[in-house]
């Protein structure tokens, strides 16, 4: 069984760098075929909560820690780069890095509760986001309060300003890719094993002599910095910025996209965001009843299991090598 693993495992890691591949190569030559602006939008949309997914996969998928809080993140990151291009004037490269920044510093305070586990962690994560959100809702002299932030720049590259919807759409399919390949690399790093080793047992991890609360923490501060990316490009993609963007409703949508794609997989996480931010809009034909469609599509998918979508399709294509 063993001698045979690695055969599986090669071909299986061809077909998921080629078709890796074919997909990244596809989503950049789509804007060549003339799409409608509002296509456009929607992927830019679904690149951009690729990035945020991508983050809670590390989080939830890789070491195993729940968190309902993202949205939190997400919003910092959304209004410091729109603050700094507002107020200070600040070139989307520098407020874009900084929102990452920013975003990883505030996760800082999360470090205390990273000792907790399951349902506890969970509760506190919520917590966390509840706060956030009231601060940008109430904080009216820096966040616009309940009227927002408004009149944010487009993103601009080298004097060049991203106003057409094909360039902007470019940008977060750029920044999802890097996203996606540099936490592929962090997985099949010795950190990687790491944080999988807590995921799979905490207590055997820390008996090993892992350090298991800070490689806890600094699993919470990457997927703050990502997410404060994917907010920050949010931010210039919609240019208004307002506290229902970033309620607790967002986290719980960022989580369903982590567990519908499957747990542990970074394609799945690109793939569960794909289905949470289109499928409303595919199902906006029939009217009132689009949502609860929506939620039994959500209940068959999760059949699945833990895997999700994109277990299911590793299976298929198992099955389809062997004949």
């Amino acid at each position: 069984m063993s001698a045979a693993a690695p055969a599986l495992a090669a071909p299986l890691s061809r077909a998921h760098k080629v078709a890796t591949t074919l997909i990244l190569a596809a989503l950049v030559a789509l804007p060549l075929s003339g799409p409608h602006q509002f296509i456009l939008h929607m992927l830019s949309l679904v690149a951009i909560s690729s990035i945020v997914a991508l983050g809670l996969q590390l989080l939830l998928g890789f070491s195993g820690q729940l968190s309902i809080g993202q949205a939190a993140f997400y919003g910092i990151g959304a209004y410091a780069s729109g603050l700094f291009a507002t107020k200070l004037g600040m070139p989307f490269p520098a407020a874009f890095v900084l929102a990452g920044l920013v975003a990883a510093l505030t996760s800082l305070l999360m470090v205390p509760i990273t000792r907790l586990t399951g349902a506890y962690l969970a509760v506190a994560t919520l917590g966390f986001s509840i706060l956030v959100y009231l601060l940008i809702k109430n904080e009216e002299w820096l966040t616009g309060g309940s009227f927002g932030l408004m009149g944010i720049p487009r993103p601009s590259l080298f004097g060049f300003v991203l106003t057409k919807p094909g360039h902007a759409y470019l940008l977060c399919v750029a920044v999802a890719a890097i996203v996606y390949f540099a936490l592929l690399r962090l997985e099949h790093s010795r950190f990687g094993r790491a944080i999988n080793a807590i995921r799979q047992n905490e207590d055997a991890a820390r008996a090993s002599g892992l350090p298991v609360t800070l490689l806890k923490s600094q699993c919470f501060v990457i997927a703050a910095f990502v997410a404060g990316l994917g907010g920050s490009l949010y931010a210039h993609q919609v240019r208004y910025l307002a506290p229902t963007d970033f309620t607790f409703w967002k986290s719980v949508e960022i989580l369903i996209m982590v567990v519908i794609g499957g747990m542990g997989s970074l394609f799945g996480a690109v793939l569960g965001a794909a289905v949470v931010v289109l499928l409303p809009e595919l199902l906006r034909e029939v009217g009132d009843y689009r949502m609860l469609v929506f939620g039994a599509i959500l209940m068959a998918v999760m059949l699945f299991g833990e895997s999700g979508i994109a277990g299911f399709l590793s299976q298929c294509l198992k099955f389809f090598s062997k004949r």
